[in-house]
C-alpha cells in the first residue's frame, strides 16, 4: 500500500511539471516594443525620385511620409503607362511635348506581418506644370484630333500654360532586407494607384484673352475633359526600391 501511494505521488508530480512550467511562462514579462524611425531615399519606377521618414509605433502598424521629384525620364514613362490603360494620346503627346516639372507627397500607413512583409494603404498628391500650349494642342485635347497642322492655330501670338493637381489612392505591398550588423537596409514594393479626382488649370500669355467668358468656357471643358480622361484611365503601378536607414537601433 505504501508502495502504491508513493508511485501515484510520483506519477502526479510529473504531470503537474508541465503545468506549472507553462504558469510560469504565462507570467514571463514580453520585450518591450522601441519605437523605429527611418529615414528612406529612393525611385518609384515610373513615376518619381523619392525621398521620405517612416515612424514604426508598434510591431504591427506604422505612418510614413514622402516627397516626389518627377523628372527625365518619369514623365514619359508614366504617360505610356497610362496610355497602355487607354489614355488618348492627344492628351499625351500635349502633355509629354511641353512637360517641364512635377512634384509629389504621399502619406499612407502600414500594416507589418511578423515578418519582413508589410502592406501599405497610401494616398497621394502630385502636380505637374506643362507649356507652352498652343490652341492647336488644347482642340487636339478636345477634339481627340492632330490640329498641329493649322499654322493660325499654332502660332506663339497665344500660348498657355496648364497647371494639374492629381489625388491618387493605392496600396502597396513590400519586403525589407536589412543589411546584417548596420542600419541601412533594403525595401521593394509593388503598388497600384487610382487616379481619384484632378484639377487643371490654365493661363495664357494675354490677360485680355483670358478675360473674355469664350476663354473661360473654353478652360473650363478642356478641365473637364483632361479629369475625365485622367480618372477613366488613371492606374498607376509602379515599382519602388528604397535604401533604408533606421536612426535607432
Amino acid at each position: 500500500m505504501k508502495n502504491t501511494c508513493l508511485h501515484l505521488a510520483l506519477l502526479a508530480s510529473l504531470i503537474s511539471v508541465p503545468f506549472l512550467t507553462q504558469g510560469q511562462d504565462s507570467l514571463a514579462v514580453p520585450t518591450p516594443f522601441r519605437p523605429v524611425h527611418t529615414v528612406f531615399a529612393g525611385v518609384q519606377i515610373p513615376l518619381n525620385y523619392t525621398l521620405g521618414y517612416r515612424y514604426q509605433f508598434s510591431r504591427r502598424l506604422s505612418v510614413q511620409a514622402q516627397g516626389g521629384l518627377i523628372a527625365a525620364p518619369f514623365e514619359r514613362y508614366t504617360l505610356k503607362l497610362l496610355e497602355g490603360f487607354g489614355l488618348d494620346p492627344n492628351l499625351s503627346r500635349v502633355i509629354d511635348r511641353s512637360f517641364e516639372q512635377g512634384s509629389s507627397v504621399s502619406l499612407g500607413i502600414s500594416v507589418h506581418a511578423n515578418s519582413p512583409w508589410y502592406g501599405t494603404l497610401y494616398g497621394q498628391y502630385i502636380h505637374f506644370a506643362a507649356g507652352p500650349i498652343t490652341p492647336a494642342d488644347g482642340l487636339g485635347i478636345y477634339f481627340n484630333r492632330d490640329f498641329s497642322g493649322f499654322n493660325l492655330l499654332n502660332s506663339p501670338a497665344f500660348v498657355f500654360n496648364l497647371q494639374s493637381n492629381v489625388w491618387v489612392a493605392g496600396l502597396r505591398v513590400g519586403r525589407s532586407f536589412q543589411f546584417t550588423d548596420s542600419r541601412f537596409g533594403l525595401n521593394t514594393e509593388l503598388g497600384l494607384g487610382k487616379i481619384l479626382t484632378t484639377k487643371n488649370t490654365f493661363s495664357s500669355n494675354q490677360p485680355a484673352v483670358d478675360a473674355l467668358g469664350v476663354t473661360q468656357r473654353l478652360y473650363g471643358n478642356l478641365d473637364n475633359e483632361i479629369d475625365t480622361k485622367l480618372r477613366q484611365y488613371g492606374y498607376l503601378p509602379t515599382l519602388n526600391v528604397l535604401l533604408t536607414y533606421r536612426l535607432n537601433q
